[in-house]
């Protein structure tokens, strides 16, 4: 008989446990975690902008990949990314990113791996040169450790506007 009443509590536990109903996050949840996942830009950005790789850091995950605008491009260690990092801080005299605009966010329903596209305006200095750019950027984040973290990464920049050219209508001399 105590076999059975044992066997009949773990069959009771065993199934109790296994609940496979789905939990989805409420719009509450939904706002807390895009909230964190903005922050967790701004920090990205701030740390740039501080040239402080130890914070910069704090916002990767464990690995990371980016992708440039060509092959040659291709971030996959954090060596890669340090040595990337180091040369754009020596290439100018100061950057500065504005306010995230046109945010977007994909998030799986268990806020674990998130989808992220967003655009910021972008200020620097080099010398007597000023650039203006605005960037439209891609991030995958995760969840480690609960915090969002950056995964990988793509950023474009805005064309310029084609200037119309006028044709040359100048008679050439003839030898």
């Amino acid at each position: 008989m105590k076999k059975l009443l044992t066997l009949f509590i773990v069959a009771i536990v065993a199934f109790t446990g296994c609940d496979n109903e789905k939990k989805y996050l409420t719009l509450d949840e939904i706002k807390q975690e895009e909230s964190a996942i903005v922050k967790t830009l701004v920090a990205n950005n701030k740390a740039s902008e501080d040239e402080n790789f130890a914070e910069l850091l704090k916002t990767l995950a464990d690995s990371v990949v980016f992708f440039g605008s060509d092959q040659g491009e291709i971030i996959k260690t954090f060596a890669d990314y340090k040595d990337a990092i180091q040369k754009q801080w020596a290439e100018y005299d100061y950057t500065k990113y504005g306010e995230i605009t046109d945010l977007f966010i994909a998030m799986d329903e268990n806020a674990t791996l998130a989808s992220v596209i967003y655009g910021v305006p972008f200020h620097a200095k080099s010398g007597d040169l000023k650039e203006e750019l605005f960037f439209r950027i891609s991030r995958t984040l995760r969840k480690q450790n609960d915090k969002w973290v950056i995964v990988s990464g793509i950023i474009s920049i805005q064309r310029q506007k084609p200037v119309a050219t006028v044709a040359d209508t100048t008679v050439q001399a003839t030898k």
